[in-house]
């Protein structure tokens, strides 16, 4: 299934509008040392990967072969996702630094804000799980963004392929070794993928205080 690809205008407008982090929130970001993102796997929107590809410069057959694998529906949907293994293409291994802050994934650029599907109605939550969460300050800043989340025009029957996979973790090794042979842009099965997940994340990873009070705001 093809969706409609959401206009690069709304990507700009969204990147201009909310930056997706501060110093306060890179802090907190980097006391926990991104446990977020670990053994996760980073999705684009429809239409995001030529959006990305504008901002640095090259082309979309390019932006693909370097960045992307894809993720092939039971239906047949295709689904671009960020390349599978240990590290995020865009992370510059020498500095620990994004290559594409500015214009990063939507859905990297607004955690703690994830989304949920409830009687065909998208709805985006602040995750309790992330330690940005707890601080008032943080938590309002990124409830900022959801009137803009809201006015992407995000497809349904698109989220509801990404949620069958979204909340779950993956072993990075393993991924990494399976698509070992496989073309620069690897296509995997979402049955392929799914034999794929880590039982349970690691210890290190969970470093949130669960009982932790919301801090607030401080002028």
């Amino acid at each position: 299934m093809i969706y409609k690809k959401i206009p690069m205008k709304m990507y700009e407008a969204f990147h201009r509008i909310f930056s997706g982090s501060n110093q306060n929130t890179f802090n907190i970001c980097r006391e926990c040392e991104g446990a977020c993102e670990h053994n996760k796997i980073g999705t684009l929107l429809p239409g995001e990967e030529e959006y990305m590809a504008e901002k640095m410069g090259i082309s979309v057959s390019d932006f693909k072969i370097r960045y992307l694998d894809i993720l092939k529906m039971d239906d047949g949907t295709l689904i671009h996702v960020l390349k599978l293994g240990k590290l995020c293409p865009f992370l510059n291994e020498e500095n620990e630094e994004c290559e594409c802050r500015d214009f990063k994934p939507i859905f990297c650029k607004i955690y703690p804000i994830i989304f949920t599907l409830e009687d065909e109605k998208i709805n985006f939550i602040i995750d309790d799980w992330c330690k940005l969460s707890r601080k008032k300050t943080c938590r309002i800043y990124f409830e900022t963004a959801i009137p803009l989340l809201s006015s992407l025009s995000i497809p349904i029957e698109w989220l509801r392929h990404v949620v069958s996979y979204d909340n779950l973790h993956f072993d990075y090794g393993q991924l990494e070794r399976h698509r070992n042979g496989k073309n620069r842009y690897a296509v995997f099965s979402l049955e392929e993928l799914l034999s794929l997940q880590k039982v349970a994340m690691e210890p290190a990873n969970l470093c949130i205080d669960l009982g932790q009070r919301v801090e607030e705001p401080a002028f």
